[in-house]
């Protein structure tokens, strides 16, 4: 099967290529990366599954199409050149995406012709915008999956297996569409008022001021005073501008702590700190509590141990919430128990059923 490519002709922020990971790899002590924001990530193939189905494209291609790889950019500034004919959908941060230096809409699906250019801003709010293209992209002709995932993580990269650092210069590569669509399809795809159709009101999704980060509680947490509990989810913290997609670290505001008793008082007592001496494994969401008590939320690209006190772990959707966020917006925690959060997540991924 012939292959089409994107390539990126300018670029002042980051790229990277991401699916939903490696989800079975961390007993290897790889990272499972993939998607910082799975909501905008499965809404960016769905858009296009959608197409498909409008199409009455094959059954086989829309399962392949819900888990495509994607380009994920942080804080826009990239600009691409399709040097072949490809369908697109565009979701995540607004960073203002023109196509031939008309404006477009997120959120939406493109036609795009050989030649076409297609440019990314600084987004005015949050941090990854998601391109998707019909079959996916990849870095390499004929690139296979490693461990069953595209993804690409910063920390791994030297190793090889998953394909260079994306920057000016890096060709996208995807399978050659223009024989699946009809020339009716594509018109369709193309006129205005498909464009303009706005895709269910995604920003309902995101936290609109500060977020609230629902939290299922370890058993040092429990072990913890009702008061030192009390204290921790009455916190209200900072996001810090060394935040990444390994962790999101916070910080308690200053006038935060104007409003505690004493700013040396500790949250977590040492007699439970000392409990938590060693390494062990760690997962996507945990809450770290390190000596200084600025929590660590553990995000896509963490480590595979840890050895700092868990307080518990946020759960997954509201951590695609915390990965549009910045450094300076606040949050807080507030609990939640484990089958209420299993229910939320069960009810997030039918959404993007077929």
């Amino acid at each position: 099967m012939s292959q089409g490519y994107l390539e990126i002709i300018s670029m002042n922020g980051q790229a990277s290529i991401q699916d939903l990971g490696r989800l079975n790899a961390q007993h290897l002590g790889f990272s499972a990366s993939g998607a910082a924001d799975e909501f905008a990530f499965l809404s960016a193939n769905k858009l296009i599954n959608d197409k498909l189905a409008a199409n009455d494209m094959s059954v086989e291609l829309h399962n392949k199409q819900r888990h495509c790889a994607t380009i994920e950019i942080t804080l826009g500034q990239v600009s691409f050149e399709a040097k072949a004919a490809c369908i697109i959908s565009i979701t995540g941060a607004d960073c203002q995406a023109k196509i031939n230096n008309v404006a477009v809409n997120h959120w939406q699906c493109y036609q795009l012709q050989a030649g076409d250019m297609l440019d990314f801003s600084m987004p005015k709010t949050g941090l990854h915008s998601y391109l998707a293209v019909l079959g996916g992209f990849t870095c390499q002709k004929a690139q296979q999956p490693w461990l069953g995932s595209y993804a690409q993580t910063i920390n791994e990269m030297a190793l090889g297996f998953t394909g260079e650092k994306l920057t000016v210069g890096s060709k996208l590569y995807f399978s050659a569409q223009t024989k699946g669509l009809t020339e009716s399809a594509s018109e369709k795809i193309n006129k205005p008022k498909e464009a303009n159709k706005p895709f269910k009101a995604p920003s309902q999704f995101y936290a609109q001021q500060n977020l609230t980060l629902r939290i299922m509680p370890s058993s040092l947490f429990l072990q913890m005073s009702s008061d030192q509990q009390q204290q921790f989810l009455s916190t209200e913290y900072i996001i810090s501008p060394d935040s990444n997609r390994m962790g999101y670290r916070l910080s308690v505001s200053p006038a935060q702590i104007l409003l505690t008793k004493s700013a040396n008082e500790k949250i977590l007592s040492e007699q439970l700190r000392s409990r938590c001496l060693l390494s062990m494994p760690v997962t996507y969401g945990m809450v770290q509590f390190p000596d200084n008590e600025q929590p660590i939320v553990l995000m896509k690209e963490r480590q595979t141990m840890g050895g700092y006190p868990v307080l518990g772990t946020v759960m997954q959707t509201d951590l695609f919430r915390l990965s549009q966020m910045r450094p300076g917006e606040k949050v807080s925690f507030t609990l939640i128990n484990h089958q209420q959060a299993q229910q939320q997540l069960i009810a997030f991924h039918q959404k993007f059923r077929p």
